[in-house]
């Protein structure tokens, strides 16, 4: 449904704006695509094992400034810091799912707390310092196109979205993430730890999040501290326009992508034809409404 809606978005946008479909914007499109699309596969592993993770955006904005700052410091060890980066981020995501699932803290909640005190550590551990250009091969990543054509990035994702669907539809530990949101209890009584499942997709989401933030932290060059967090409310945004259901362990994250590169679109263009911010709020939130009612209608 989702891919019927992307293409049917992509023509009417040719058509209202035709500078959308531009080479150079769409090479823009799938770049932008590809930040959102990478945090929209961990949401969405989360969110088809019962959870919801608000704290991507602020784990992203961590990783773009502290990871920034010790890369832009120690560039002879941008390997070794890159993955500590992800590292930090599966850390955070195991707090996330221990707090969740062993303290049973709604997702909710959990993940606000989590967040905020990441955005706070920027500011006070960090004292908000933003340090010189990003190392030139993690610039070349984040900025790079492969034959002048699909960004670097752009390829990255679509190796973890097939990764990925991969391991939730022809492994066991993915028949389990499904299990687990399906029905937690049923899924224990069955013989799975879905105490386990859980904070395992939680880790898995924290990484995404910061590898995320790693590849904008290359294409930005610097780290800033001018972020906006579209991330986290896009992540989730991405995962229910692609078939993801709340807490119900239903949808496949496959639908993510076409989700991802549908936010981004409608982006560019009301961008393009000077709709404001409170606009395209609502534009967005009209077209969520839409298409999960489209989805609901279908299983009746």
């Amino acid at each position: 449904m989702v891919f019927i809606a992307l293409v049917l978005f992509v023509v009417v946008a040719g058509l209202v704006a035709p500078a959308t479909l531009g080479p150079d914007n769409l090479k823009s499109v799938i770049r932008e695509a590809s930040f959102l699309g990478i945090v929209a596969l961990g949401q969405g592993i989360v969110m088809l094992s019962g959870g919801l993770d608000i704290s991507v955006g602020n784990i992203m904005f961590f990783i773009i400034v502290y990871g920034g700052n010790f890369l832009a410091g120690h560039p002879e060890y941008s390997a070794v810091l890159c993955l500590t980066c992800v590292l930090a981020g599966a850390l955070v995501g195991l707090i996330n799912g221990v707090g969740v699932s062993k303290f049973k803290i709604s997702p909710i909640i959990m993940t606000l707390a989590t967040g905020s005190m990441l955005y706070g550590l920027v500011y006070i551990f960090g004292g908000g310092r933003i340090g010189s250009a990003a190392p030139a091969p993690l610039q070349s990543v984040g900025k790079g196109m492969f034959l002048d054509v699909v960004p670097y990035s752009g390829l990255i994702w679509l190796f973890l979205a097939g990764f990925f669907t991969f391991v939730l539809y022809r492994t066991a530990f993915g028949r389990r993430i499904y299990a687990t949101g399906n029905n937690p209890k049923a899924a224990w009584l069955s013989g799975v730890n879905s105490e386990g499942i859980l904070i395992r997709s939680y880790m898995i989401c924290g990484a995404l999040a910061a590898f995320a933030g790693l590849l904008l932290l290359g294409y930005l060059g610097t780290p800033t501290l001018r972020f906006t967090d579209i991330y986290t409310m896009g992540s989730i945004e991405a995962s229910v326009l692609g078939g993801i259901d709340f807490f119900a362990g239903v949808g496949s994250i496959v639908g993510t992508i076409a989700g991802s590169l549908l936010v981004r679109f409608m982006f560019t263009l009301l961008l393009m034809i000077r709709v404001n911010d409170a606009g395209r709020m609502i534009a967005e939130g009209v077209l969520i409404l839409v298409i999960v009612a489209v989805y609901k209608l279908r299983e009746r």
